[in-house]
């Protein structure tokens, strides 16, 4: 299987992670409080959430969420929230135009 990723694919998807969803649960991008470091946040059922490091996606996928928050198109919102007890401490990210 070809695993090759376009630019075009990684916006679409980090755009689909970064939308605006009442009561949706669908992936969403974060960012850590506690070191920086982006996360896709994720329902895993039976009302329990959890998250993988976007460092275990792809490399482009890293490097155009990184390239995006320093650009400010990617800007914290929301309240810092945890989504268990002992983990790291999360905003949500939206894109911006």
């Amino acid at each position: 299987m070809k695993d090759d990723v376009s630019l075009e694919k990684v916006m679409g998807t980090i755009k689909n992670w970064t939308e605006e969803k009442a009561n949706t649960p669908t992936p969403s991008l974060l960012v850590s409080l506690d070191d920086g470091s982006f996360h896709v946040g994720y329902y895993a059922g039976m009302g329990n959430s959890d998250s993988s490091p976007l460092s275990k996606f792809m490399p482009l996928y890293q490097a155009t969420v990184e390239k995006l928050y320093q650009q400010g198109r990617l800007v914290e919102t929301g309240r810092a929230f945890t989504l268990y007890p002992g983990s790291h401490r999360f905003k949500s990210l939206v894109l911006e135009n």
